[in-house]
């Protein structure tokens, strides 16, 4: 994959510690969410974060005049809420699941000497640019293309070919309408993207590949 479609080689903080470290904060209280629930709600202080075990969330902003944006998709292995922990504010935006989510939930001071004892605030840093990377990305190019990249970051990030979300949720991520990512899926045709109403199967990851890295024409 190209390098504007490709992820960083940690694009989960599970990457960045010992597998130790990570099991350290997935022993902490643990908490079940069905679809459809905010986790994490703008404006609210950063008294926690969440370490996403199972199931996939998407990061929602509302802006001054109530629109949304569907900034990014997150999975397993993500830490949720660190940047208002760490900066000591309020959070940006909502984080909402997508489907059925496991999360442990780790206290603010906890999490801050975790971030210490690991040495992670360089890594933390870097790991905020390469999300607000993947944000830009999401809006450049054509919709084919981008659209293609999305759902191939989404199968490496949740480690599955179904996907929990619908055509809206990616026309709001992409900065189209609906009708442009249904073009764009119809255009991948049934054997290589199968959608249903509240799912997306991705059945032909080389495919995608191809388009997203421009050697196939988008649709």
């Amino acid at each position: 994959m190209s390098e504007q479609f490709g992820a960083s080689p940690a694009h989960v903080l599970r990457d960045l510690v010992p597998p130790e470290a990570w099991a350290a904060l997935a022993d902490h209280p643990r908490r079940s969410h069905p679809a459809g629930e905010i986790l994490l709600r703008q404006g609210d202080s950063g008294t926690h974060v969440c370490a996403l075990l199972q199931g996939m969330v998407k990061v929602v902003r509302t802006d001054a005049d109530g629109r949304e944006r569907l900034l990014a998709f997150r999975g397993p292995g993500e830490v949720l809420g660190e940047m208002a922990v760490q900066a000591g504010g309020h959070r940006l935006a909502d984080v909402r699941t997508l489907s059925t989510c496991e999360v442990a939930v780790i206290p603010a001071d906890t999490f801050r000497r975790f971030v210490k004892e690991y040495d992670l605030a360089t890594q933390l840093a870097t790991y905020a640019v390469n999300r607000l990377r993947e944000q830009t990305r999401a809006t450049e190019g054509a919709v084919g293309q981008r659209l293609a990249g999305t759902l191939l970051r989404l199968v490496e990030i949740c480690g599955a070919h179904t996907l929990s979300l619908t055509r809206e949720d990616l026309a709001q991520h992409l900065g189209v309408g609906r009708n442009s990512v249904t073009k764009a899926l119809t255009g991948f045709g049934p054997r290589r993207v199968r959608t249903e109403r509240t799912r997306i199967r991705v059945l032909d990851v080389p495919h995608l590949r191809e388009v997203a890295r421009g050697c196939t024409p988008a649709p």
